[in-house]
């Protein structure tokens, strides 16, 4: 795919966007989105590497970069949040302390590239869960272990890095102030309460 500036030559996507006011890219990270074959599942093969290649391009061109883990080998939504086949079978203290070292190691390795990371999301769409967990003493169990593991690098780093939940579903009246309330009883560590709007499904 070719893409093109106003002036009608060929121009980085992520420059066009940086020239006309965009200030930060969102940028999704599975855990490994290939087979026993290394043949990607499809979607963009989302893996670190790849966010690393992407995160440069919008250094680059002066934006913040905000990074997504889906901690699934794949899309996740509200339908699906399919645990990393890495984890399969795992206990939840197992499962947590792979997704903090699995956000340690991937996430240190995005800043060492030199990338302005200004925002880490734990989780996408999380609204019926995450990584195969359903119950929210377990998945807010994941969170704080995500969140764990970005305060260690922000500090590390010296870097303001802010930590978002994310859910969707918005339309549905009360559910965000119960899930706030969750994670306040749960003393889960974040910064941004985010949702996903779509107006052909919410709206």
């Amino acid at each position: 795919v070719v893409y093109y500036n106003e002036a009608g030559q060929e121009q980085d996507p992520l420059k066009t966007l940086a020239n006309n006011g965009v200030n930060m890219i969102r940028v999704r990270v599975w855990n490994d989105p290939f087979d026993e074959n290394g043949n990607g599942y499809g979607g963009g093969n989302c893996d670190t590497e790849n966010a690393i290649a992407i995160g440069k391009r919008v250094t680059e061109y002066k934006m913040n970069t905000f990074i997504d883990y889906h901690y699934s080998d794949f899309w996740t939504d509200p339908a699906k949040q399919m645990c990393p086949k890495e984890w399969d079978g795992m206990s939840i203290e197992e499962k947590s302390d792979a997704l903090y070292e699995f956000t340690k190691e991937s996430l240190g390795k995005i800043l060492v590239a030199g990338i302005d990371v200004s925002m880490v999301q734990i989780g996408n769409e999380i609204t019926s869960g995450m990584a195969g967990e359903t119950e929210w003493e377990d998945v807010t169990m994941l969170l704080n272990s995500g969140s764990k593991a970005i305060r260690e690098l922000a500090e590390q780093y010296h870097k303001d890095i802010q930590i978002v939940i994310h859910f969707t579903n918005p339309e549905k009246i009360g559910t965000y102030a119960e899930y706030a309330k969750t994670l306040d009883a749960y003393d889960v560590d974040y910064d941004v309460f985010a949702t996903s709007y779509y107006s052909y499904w919410h709206g």
